[in-house]
């Protein structure tokens, strides 16, 4: 037998246990990898990802921005129009003046109230509001009421709350300002203003303290007799003294004697 036909049979009669362990060999994962260049490639994505994120939620806040600006402006320009329209029905002017300054101080207020952040502050601006919204509504309670301002002092009498029955208060208390008002003027009796007379007429001229007529004569006493000439009475035609006007001595003298008559009567 050879020695080849030997080794066969001794590798065919050889046990499991008596063979030499196979060594194999499984190749690392770097030594595959050529100088670490998967590895920069995942670093780039994963920044490229995060850039990505970055500019999203940069366009996001700046559209979400915009369109809360955009809101704000709407709804500030609708409640402008609201205003404006409540101030236009108010029909007293200096109603209406007051109407639309307190409004403008509600809204510097409710911009003051989203700058601040202090609890206290924000509730003293709160009650600001409350006491110019207050005003407010009787500035229009007092001008869409025919007793005005008196309706305003009946209703502030009762306890001020907004609810179901503020409508029934107000008319409540527009209906006593209303009794008020026209307390004591009584009705007017029919037929009493007088039938005005014609010009010139006896009726015009004016009536004495003692129920005779007086026709402006002058010196004319407040019993109705006659009053004679006094030595302190001037007259105003020959400004002397003495007699008056309608019985000086000029009115019965002759042109030619006038001069020697009203020497004459000098004294007098």
């Amino acid at each position: 037998m050879s020695d080849h036909e030997d080794v066969e049979l001794n590798l065919l009669y050889e046990t499991p246990a008596h063979r030499a362990p196979i060594q194999t060999t499984t190749p690392k994962p770097s030594e595959n990898l050529s100088h670490g260049k998967p590895s920069n490639s995942v670093n780039d994505l994963a920044d490229a990802v995060s850039l990505f994120k970055t500019v999203i939620d940069s366009q996001f806040a700046s559209l979400s921005e915009k369109l809360l600006s955009e809101q704000k402006a709407s709804a500030k320009s609708l409640t402008k129009k609201i205003k404006d329209s409540k101030a236009s029905r108010i029909q007293g002017e200096g109603n209406r003046i007051q109407f639309s300054f307190n409004e403008e101080i509600i809204d510097d207020l409710d911009n003051l109230c989203t700058v601040l952040s202090d609890s206290s502050a924000t509730t003293i601006i709160n009650e600001i509001k409350e006491k110019l919204l207050k005003r407010n509504k009787l500035i229009r309670i007092a001008d869409g009421s025919p007793a005005g301002w008196r309706t305003v002092r009946e209703y502030e009498q009762n306890d001020y709350a907004e609810d179901s029955d503020d409508d029934k208060k107000i008319r409540s208390a527009e209906s006593r300002a209303m009794r008020q008002k026209f307390r004591g003027r009584g009705r007017g009796t029919p037929y009493s203003r007088p039938v005005s007379a014609a010009a010139g007429s006896q009726a015009q001229l004016p009536t004495s303290g003692f129920g005779g007529s007086s026709y402006n004569q002058p010196f004319r006493s407040f019993g109705g007799s006659r009053r004679t000439p006094q030595p302190s009475d001037v007259c105003h035609r020959c400004f002397k003294t003495g007699h008056w006007k309608s019985r000086c001595p000029l009115n019965y003298s002759q042109p030619s004697s006038g001069f020697s008559a009203t020497n004459a009567t000098g004294g007098q």
